[in-house]
């Protein structure tokens, strides 16, 4: 067994688990488009007087994803000295599947934002938050080899 085999064994389910979370992204897309085609025009299932408190908390819990995934990320991915490569892989392997999930965070807001109120421009907004963090953070070998050299 080499590196380049554990590396792919460990990239594998991280790799499963960001394309199940892109797949729910357009699952989300789709029952956006349903919902609004079906029920013109959609104004949410449970619409509140002033909704721009949540809009704005939405938003706000959005945004601290982000930051999150921007604090957390190079700590995570970061090789600790002392490490063997088969730790460091399962640590990879779960600061990946972490990444993917705090990403979708955003779009589920929004989604969250529409079924309540409506809001398909706020769902379609934080969609894109959570693709730009999907694309940018995707389990990629390269990544983990650069991480795994220390």
């Amino acid at each position: 067994m080499n590196e380049k085999d554990d590396i792919g064994r460990a990239l594998k389910p991280a790799t499963m688990v960001a394309a199940a979370v892109v797949v729910s992204l357009a699952i989300y897309l789709a029952l956006v488009e349903i919902l609004k085609a079906t029920l013109k025009p959609f104004r949410g299932f449970a619409a509140i007087g002033d909704m721009q408190p949540v809009r704005y908390a939405a938003y706000g819990a959005g945004a601290a994803v982000v930051l999150l995934i921007l604090l957390l990320r190079p700590r995570l991915y970061r090789r600790r000295t002392g490490e063997d490569t088969g730790t460091a892989l399962t640590r990879l392997q779960r600061a990946s599947v972490l990444t993917m999930v705090l990403g979708e965070i955003p779009a589920t807001l929004g989604l969250v934002l529409f079924l309540i109120g409506g809001f398909a421009r706020d769902f379609y907004s934080l969609l894109f938050v959570s693709i730009v963090l999907l694309f940018i953070h995707f389990p990629r070998r390269g990544a983990w080899e650069e991480s795994l050299k220390g």
